[in-house]
């Protein structure tokens, strides 16, 4: 074992050469989202025996892995590459065969965490359920440690509360682990929780106790994918359980009826008293045990309890360790589902197969993700200047390596408003100011060649600076505003929080005096006001806006750096600005691992954090756009 380990330890020491994470159960409903959102910041192994979905998934970019996690030699060589493992795979079923279960999700759990810690496996991510929780009463709140030690409701509960004795067994024994236990998985693809209540109400109706009130905790599937992710690297979770929801409790009728209402079906209900169901459903188990029916009961006592009993959950474990905050909201899941579910009955209906529509697909409907106004004919990104900083100092567990990061700025030509800029880059006043610039400087070494400042670089591109009547500025830090002083006569675009941080010359906001251009420089000063509630971009952010009214450029606000930083959607071209969101599309994923000095220059690291899980959902759901940072190195220009 400790000669895997200096082999991983190695590997993870080139920067050139992603972590590896294993997914179990990759080809099921939740690990597919999984491996969605991991590839590109890891590399992924997708272990599963669908070798039909394994195709798709190495679409993605994944490896797929078949074999069973069953079977020792069907799995080990695989889990040897692994540096982190989330074991997502289960028999997830309301009844069968209890050695079915034990051998799946007991035995098999036993194995993936027995081969974790053979070839040192940094952490294992084990995703249980809180099924756990069930039973003939109402619970609120429901915190990790109140699940019961035993529960034989069905033999999936059974073997979900062995299984995690034994990941808590090999935690004792040195291996880093984690359980969560996600709510109610719902999002396109779901095969499971929402078709059984269509079934239901196409035939006799859903049984409705006590008029629906009980309150009802689900998980957008995005968002358990977001936790398990989180839970690979996060510090202190190692040991820990969590549970995962959306963290929106809602009232059983009224989330059916919304689930209804998003696919276009009226609600059938069957009002029936709870303890006469109950007694029934226990029948038809025994019935169904004894005579070895095939299939299932129409009725089981679990789902009488998850219909007829309120279950809410006390999530503030996974967001104070784990650093979790729900990404896509219910009534998002629920919109997405309508679309996926209604997207398949067109394709069934028109001989389109089987109608595997995906969220991606389904997302810009009626909206104007691929609509292009003919207004932007391109965008040329310049270098004006670049800092260098030591990743090793940035980012936990990163290589001592120096990065050079370039600041820079966008000419974008548009049709009717002529030469647009988006931030400057650094000028030569970053080398003139006083103290604050000098400790600027210290902490983020910056280097400027003479051909380097916004109005050489257009000069030399046959564009006289002049020509630039617009600037629309991200955020008012030294690498962004320093070539307004370069310009003359221009309107300046930006929020109000930056506008304010531009004037007001605050350390904490990293503007000094120095720094704001001469009189003359900027004719007049903007803020936007034509904010979009129907964008396709409302869907990943809270405030966009179209900032000159004809559907060329939106403002989006990405807060957390500082505050009203302004990003760019420009449809022409495919192209999202992302500013200083991020260092760079390579170090999202490092943003969990930023050190403290470096959280504390955010204005909210939190939000920060937040900022950039919502522009890498906004990619990996279309990744026909292009995500440009304005610190990473970048390619050049971007045309029609």
């Amino acid at each position: 074992m400790r000669e895997e380990i200096s082999r991983k330890e190695v590997r993870a020491g080139q920067s050139s050469q992603p972590e590896t994470v294993l997914v179990t159960g990759a080809t099921g409903f939740l690990g597919e989202y999984l491996v969605r959102r991991l590839v590109g910041r890891y590399r992924v192994l997708a272990l599963g025996r669908n070798r039909d979905r394994g195709r798709r998934l190495e679409a993605y970019g994944a490896v797929f892995c078949p074999g069973d996690f069953t079977r020792r030699e069907s799995c080990a060589c695989y889990l040897k590459e692994a540096d982190y493992v989330i074991h997502a795979g289960a028999l997830s079923s309301v009844w069968g065969k209890w050695e079915d279960f034990y051998q799946t999700n007991v035995a098999g759990t036993d194995l993936i965490a027995r081969l974790c810690r053979e070839y040192g496996v940094r952490r294992l991510v084990y995703v249980s359920s809180p099924s756990i929780y069930t039973c003939r009463e109402d619970r609120y709140e429901i915190r990790e440690e109140d699940a019961p030690e035993r529960n034989e409701l069905n033999y999936y509960i059974r073997s979900k509360l062995m299984a995690e004795e034994r990941i808590r067994r090999w935690n004792r024994k040195g291996l880093e682990t984690v359980i969560l236990r996600p709510r109610g998985l719902i999002g396109p693809g779901d095969t499971s929780l929402v078709p059984r209540l269509l079934r239901a109400n196409q035939g006799v109706g859903i049984p409705l106790f006590n008029g629906g009130h009980n309150l009802v905790d689900l998980t957008g599937v995005e968002n358990a994918a977001l936790a398990c992710e989180l839970a690979l690297t996060a510090k202190g979770a190692s040991g820990g359980v969590f549970n995962i929801t959306n963290g929106e409790p809602t009232e059983f009728r009224v989330l059916l009826e919304r689930f209804l209402k998003a696919i276009g079906e009226r609600p059938h209900y069957r009002r029936l008293p709870f303890g006469l169901v109950y007694g029934a459903a226990g029948v038809l188990e025994k019935v169904y045990g004894i005579l070895k029916l095939s299939g299932e009961p129409p009725l089981t006592r679990y789902t009488v309890c998850t219909l007829g009993h309120a279950q809410t959950m006390d999530i503030r474990r996974a967001e104070k360790i784990l650093g979790y905050r729900p990404e896509k909201t219910l009534e998002e899941s629920i919109r997405a589902y309508g679309l996926w579910w209604r997207g398949q009955q067109e394709r069934k209906n028109h001989g389109g197969g089987n109608g595997n529509l995906t969220e991606k697909e389904t997302a810009g409907k009626g909206q104007d993700v691929l609509s292009r106004p003919g207004r932007v004919t391109e965008v040329k990104l310049y270098r004006c200047g670049s800092c260098v900083n030591d990743l090793s100092m940035a980012f936990r567990g990163m290589p001592r390596e120096k990065r050079e990061f370039p600041a820079r700025a966008a000419l974008i030509r548009h049709s009717r408003l002529g030469n647009i800029l988006y931030d400057t880059g650094y000028s030569e006043e970053i080398f003139r100011g006083g103290l604050f610039l000098g400790l600027f400087r210290l902490l983020n070494p910056v280097r400027l060649g003479r051909e380097e400042t916004i109005a050489v670089r257009l000069k030399k591109d046959g564009i006289s600076p002049k020509s630039v009547r617009r600037v629309i500025l991200s955020h008012a830090h030294p690498d962004h505003v320093g070539g307004l002083s370069q310009l003359s006569g221009v309107e300046l675009v930006a929020t109000g929080e930056v506008l304010e941080a531009f004037h007001r010359h605050r350390l904490r906001d990293l503007m000094c005096r120095s720094l704001m251009p001469p009189a003359g420089c900027i004719r007049t000063e903007r803020q936007p006001e034509n904010r979009t509630k129907n964008h396709f971009l409302c869907r990943y952010f809270e405030r966009v806006y179209d900032l000159f009214g004809d559907g060329s450029i939106f403002g989006v606000v990405l807060d957390g750096h500082c505050r009203g930083q302004l990003g760019l959607w420009i449809p022409d071209v495919r192209l999202f600005l992302a500013a200083d969101a991020c260092w760079g599309g390579d170090l999202a994923g490092a943003v969990p691992r930023m050190r403290l000095l470096l959280r504390l220059l955010q204005k909210d690291f939190g939000v920060y954090r937040d900022t950039v899980r919502r522009i890498c959902r906004l990619k990996r759901e279309h990744p026909e756009i292009r995500v440009v940072f304005s610190h990473q190195r970048e390619r050049g220009k971007t045309r029609e």
